[in-house]
């Protein structure tokens, strides 16, 4: 296999992800909370000029939706504890998917993600990222969004 080759259209494939596209989510069907809270998560990083959006979520799901709004600037990094939702997460345009051992503290979870953007993906101390979540948290069901500057 010609590395040349190989790096070319790894260069192309990242060209093409940083492209804003045909701005679909202009038109974006945002009926459900998750889908506008999807939204806001965009805006909202790309408004601070954040490093990237975090999700941790178990199905993936979240990390779709997060992906239909097509973040320009912001790259998308999603944890999950499933290796299957990993495996479908790969397909999402401009995810970047991992899997991690979730805690019942989601405090430890989002610790366990923020080491692995510094160690795996050169990301720096008090680098800024936008974190959403949809997985449970002690009694129920959270969905949230933080803005976080990495320990």
């Amino acid at each position: 296999i010609n590395s040349k080759a190989i790096d070319q259209l790894v260069n192309i494939a990242e060209n093409v992800e940083k492209h804003p596209g045909l701005r679909f989510v202009d038109k974006l069907n945002t009926d459900s909370d998750k889908q506008k809270l999807s939204l806001a998560a965009v805006e909202l990083a790309q408004s601070l000029d954040a490093r990237c959006i975090v999700v941790i979520t178990r199905r993936g799901v979240m990390a779709d939706l997060v992906c239909n709004c097509r973040p320009v600037y912001s790259d998308i990094y999603a944890f999950t504890n499933v290796s299957q939702a990993r495996r479908t997460m790969m397909m999402g345009r401009g995810i970047r998917p991992f899997r991690i051992a979730f805690s019942q503290d989601p405090e430890k979870t989002l610790q366990t993600a923020f080491n692995v953007l510094k160690e795996r993906e050169g990301f720096q101390s008090e680098e800024k990222v936008v974190v959403i979540s949809d997985v449970l948290a002690g009694s129920g069901k959270i969905d949230a969004i933080q803005i976080r500057h990495l320990p």
